[in-house]
Parts: C-alpha cells; structure tokens; sequence
C-alpha cells in the first residue's frame, strides 16, 4: 500500500545490547512494517545499563546520566531508521517509546516500572509527538504493566483458530487468542537465564543456536528446585522480569556443573516453564507462533516442540519479521495514544478502560 502516515517504535529488550527501531505504515485496513534499523548499545554502556537493572546502588546523579545516556541509543536508532529508508519527516506522525525496563515492580506497595528514555528529548529533536509511560499507564488501571505486545498480537494474529503467539525475548510473554478472547500474561525466563549464565560465567554473549545447551544433561533436582518459586504458582495473567531471574535464581549446585549441563538444564526449564504457564488457560491450542530472539535458539525450539507436541512457526509466515514484532507494537500503541483510542486492561478477572501511554510534544 502507498505510504501515508508512518510511526515508529522503538525498543530495548532485558539483554540492552541493542535499541531496535521498526517502522509502521497503518492506514484503516492493514498494518505493514516498512522498514527496521538496529543500533548496537557499547558494552560499556550496556555493562551500565544492566548494573542498575540488577537492582545495583546508584547515585540520583548516575542514573540521570544513565537515562540520558540511554536516551541517545534511542535517537540514533530512530534518525538511522529515518535516514536509511529515506522517509520524509512530515509523514511520520508518531514515536512509541518502549524505553529500557530497569525495574518492574506492580505488585509492590506502591506499584511502578521504571523505563529508560527520555521522550522530551527525542520529541524536541525529531519534532514528533512521541508516546511512551506506557507501563505506568498500565498499572494505573489496575493491570500488570505488561505484556504490552498483547493488544498487538490480537491485531495481526487474529484468526478463527485458537493461536499462542510466544515471544522468546530475555522474559517469555505469550499471547492466546480464539476469536474474542484474548489473553497475555508473562511467563518465565526465555532467555535471560542463559544469557546471564553466558555472559558472566563462560564471557560469551549467548549460546549461538543453543548448541551447547545441545551437548549437555539435564539436572532434574535443580529443575524442580527452580520450578517451586511463588512466580509460577500465580494466576494468569501476571509479569516478571530480571528482578527475579537473574544469576542468582539459579541453584548453586547446578553452577557447579559442567558448561553443558548447566545451559541444557536452564533451556529445558525455558521450555517447561512456558508449556506449564500456557496449560493455565486450558484451552485447546491450534497453531503456535514464536516471535523475539529465542527464536534463533534451536534447542530451545525443539525442546518447545517436544512439550507442545505442535509444530512451532515463526511470525514471519504471517509476514511479520519475528525480531521486529515487539518494535513495532509500540509504534502501533502509539497510533492507538494519539487517535485517543481506549483499549481494555484485564487482571485477574477484573477489567478497566483507558489511554495507554503519555504524549510529549515540545516543537
């Protein structure tokens, strides 16, 4: 379709090694990703980042810094998205801000989410409205503050089949969808587990493929241990994050072990932990999509297909890029925001109605 009106959303996922920008052209019939642009985050910025998103001491002063710091990450990718595709800037109507979750708490005393990323700063830079709070918004009206990527799976998954759209991102969420209904709650560890294990055990990034995990034996004890945490005991829908699965949820014992055992273990409870989370809603499931990062991870694939006994597609065979879904979701959220378009927040059986998002004009 021609392009008209274009937004954008942009992203930075638990692992903050790169902000990930997509392009959205949405007219009233059809929604279409236009364009991507990926910016890699430092190391050393992103060693930052992930100390005060492991719950680190910092100064107000540093995490100012920190913000702004991530701010920048933010711009560059949106301007490099701009300018790569050559859009004109008149047609881009709206940015949604994801922003860098550092801290998500909706079950504390007082209820927040903390997100990287300043929308003043890119608003007065771009000269876009942009949208972002969009957590906050969430909570607000009495839902968990994520997932988000719900109201936008039921948009481009709808069908008169029941579909599990699942997102392998650090943090699992997954969406079920049978026509009118629809559900999205976390549901554990996908990645962040192994990354973690990875990056500060072996300095490796990730398991490239899974293929170490491939090679290993997996630890029934430990995966018993892991699985009696109050997290996967709750009612859906819920959400979760690095707060609870970082290095430190992984038992001690199974640190001891060889590389494989360790990295096949954490990938096997990957794998349980969705199938056991999604047998919660006890409906029957037709087809299953995956979407994210652990999309890449093959062992973590198979070691689904084995729980589910359902072939395991990718988003792209419904035309959607699966490394761009969660991007783009926020830049149809914003469209949402800026149309003034109500949507419904469902917790624990109760449901409420209103805006998503705050908007940041300057210029």
């Amino acid at each position: 379709m021609p392009i008209k009106d274009i937004y954008i959303g942009t992203m930075s996922g638990t692992s903050a090694d790169a902000v990930e920008s997509c392009a959205l052209n949405i007219d009233n019939k059809s929604v279409s990703i236009i364009g991507s642009y990926s910016t890699k985050i430092t190391s050393n910025d992103q060693t930052k980042i992930l100390n005060l998103a492991s719950g680190k001491i910092t100064t107000a002063q540093e995490f100012g810094e920190i913000n702004q710091l991530s701010t920048r990450y933010f711009l560059k990718s949106i301007q490099g998205l701009v300018r790569k595709n050559s859009f004109k800037h008149s047609r881009v109507k709206g940015i949604g801000l994801s922003g860098q979750t550092v801290w998500h708490a909706p079950k504390s005393r007082h209820p927040f989410s903390i997100q990287l990323g300043d929308p003043n700063y890119i608003s007065h830079a771009l000269g876009v409205p942009v949208v972002s709070d969009f957590r906050n918004s969430h909570i607000a009206l009495g839902g968990e503050g994520a997932p988000l990527t719900t109201y936008f799976h039921h948009e481009m998954f709808k069908s008169h089949k029941s579909r599990l759209i699942i997102n392998l991102g650090g943090i699992t969420n997954f969406t079920f969808i049978k026509r009118s209904f629809v559900l999205g709650s976390d549901a554990g560890p996908a990645n962040a587990l192994m990354d973690i294990y990875c990056q500060k055990l072996l300095k490796k990034k990730f398991d490239k493929s899974g293929l170490i995990a491939a090679k290993g034996d997996i630890h029934a004890s430990s995966i018993n241990e892991m699985s009696k945490h109050s997290f996967f005991q709750k009612k859906l829908p819920k959400s979760t994050g690095k707060e609870i699965f970082n290095l430190n949820f992984i038992p001690k014992k199974l640190l001891k072990k060889p590389k494989e055992d360790v990295l096949a273990t954490l990938n096997f409870f990957s794998a349980k932990m969705i199938f056991e989370q999604t047998q919660k809603l006890k409906k029957v499931i037709d087809e299953i999509y995956v979407c994210g990062g652990g999309i890449k991870n093959q062992t973590l694939l198979d070691n689904l297909e084995s729980f589910f006994k359902i072939k395991i597609k990718s988003s792209k065979e419904i035309g959607l890029d699966p490394m761009l879904v969660e991007s783009a979701a926020f830049g149809w959220l914003a469209k949402k925001r800026l149309d003034h378009e109500v949507l419904q927040v469902l917790n624990k059986g109760k449901s409420s109605k209103g805006l998503l998002g705050s908007i940041t004009k300057i210029r």
